[in-house]
This record gives structure tokens, C-alpha cells and sequence, in this order.
């Protein structure tokens, strides 16, 4: 299952795809939100922080990491944004559901040896795991600090970032080259153009008259 750093770069996959490209290098704000909230169901890590790992192994991969827990975040997002009047409250409070889900469904298609196999996602109404027969993540090993710091876990963060910074990288090629000044003034071009014809036609409209005038 993707580590926090994994589930970060897919929140800054996120954010790349619901960014223009012209602003993709400045919302800075709304790239720490997307990459927050993405990485924001292993809050049930924390007691690990403080030398409790046995609690953080247990208590993982439960509440946070379910559809409810998605909708419930997302529609307190929406309700503050709602209360300060801002009017792409709907816009981002979808996309904070999207990094959240997003988690969910990363962590079904990584490797998973710690039962119960899987995440509870749609918990409580269903209380099984489900796990997508795909594994697409190496499974992070953390029953001791030792583990968590071990070479293995290194190379499961590297094919990681790999992966989630090549998805990236091409995002963000593709947006920034089209946002390019060379490309824009193109566009401005044939929208100065059409409105150039557009505004001949409405002078040979005034200048001769309508059919009914001309009578």
C-alpha cells in the first residue's frame, strides 16, 4: 500500500488535473490542500509518533480509510467554504472528496499481507474489506521502527515516486505547454479574428440594410 509521500504525489496528480494550466505554478495554497487531504485517512498512523506503533498497527485502515469518512470531510469542507461566501465552494469540496477517495482506492490496489485484507470502505454499512486483485504498490513493512526505516521500505517509497512523479511530470508538460505564451497569443489570435468577421458582417448588415429596408 502507498506510503503518505505516494498518497501526496496523487494528491498532487489531483491538483495538476483540476488546475489550469496558466495557473499551475502559482496556486501554491490549493496544491497543499490537495496533497493534504490525499494523505489525510493516515491520520490513524499518528500514535506510531508517540511509541504506541502496536495501537497505529491496529487501529489502521479503519474508519479513516472509508467512503463515509470521504463524504463526511468533503461536506464539512463544503460547509465552510459555503459560510465564507466562496463561490467555488462546490468545485473544491468535489475535489477534496476526490484525494480522499483517492487514498481509499490506492490502498485496494497495493500488496496487503496484515489482515484483514484490504480497506473497509463501506463502512459501517458493510463491515467486510475489499481489495482489488491488482498490485500495483509493494506492501510497506512497519510491525518495528527498524522496518520502518529499512532498505526495503526505501525501495517501496522510490517505486513510489516513480510512478506518481512520471504521471506528474507528464501532467505537467502537457498543461504548461499549452498555457505557453507562444500558444495563448495563437488562441487570442483566432478569437481577435473571429470577432474581427463578425463585427464586418454586422457593418455590411448596417451599411446596406435588411432586406425589409432596402425595400
Amino acid at each position: 500500500m502507498p506510503t503518505p509521500i505516494g498518497h501526496s504525489l496523487a494528491g498532487a496528480i489531483i491538483y495538476a488535473l483540476s488546475t489550469k494550466g496558466k495557473d499551475l505554478l502559482k496556486s501554491w495554497k490549493w496544491l497543499a490542500v490537495c496533497v493534504l487531504f490525499a494523505a489525510l485517512a493516515d491520520i490513524d498512523f499518528v500514535p506510531a509518533l508517540f511509541g504506541r506503533l502496536d495501537i497505529a498497527n491496529h487501529i489502521h485502515r479503519h474508519m479513516t480509510h472509508t467512503l463515509l469518512f470521504a463524504v463526511i470531510v468533503s461536506g464539512g469542507a463544503f460547509g465552510v467554504l459555503k459560510a465564507l461566501r466562496n463561490p467555488r465552494s462546490l468545485r473544491y469540496s468535489a475535489v477534496i472528496f476526490l484525494c480522499l477517495a483517492s487514498h481509499v482506492f490506492l490502498d485496494m490496489v497495493g500488496k496487503d499481507f496484515r489482515p484483514p485484507i484490504g480497506v473497509p470502505f463501506l463502512w459501517p454499512f458493510v463491515r467486510r474489506s475489499f481489495k482489488i486483485p491488482v498490485d500495483i504498490f509493494l506492501n510497506l513493512h512497519k510491525d518495528t521502527y527498524g522496518e520502518i526505516f529499512s532498505l526495503y521500505n526505501v525501495g517501496v517509497l522510490a517505486r513510489e515516486v516513480i510512478i506518481f512523479g512520471s504521471i506528474l511530470l507528464i501532467l505537467a508538460i502537457v498543461k504548461l505547454g499549452y498555457a505557453s505564451p507562444k500558444r495563448e497569443s495563437h488562441a487570442e489570435g483566432v478569437v481577435a479574428k473571429a470577432r474581427r468577421r463578425k463585427g464586418e458582417k454586422s457593418g455590411d448588415s448596417f451599411r446596406y440594410g435588411t432586406p425589409t429596408q432596402r425595400k
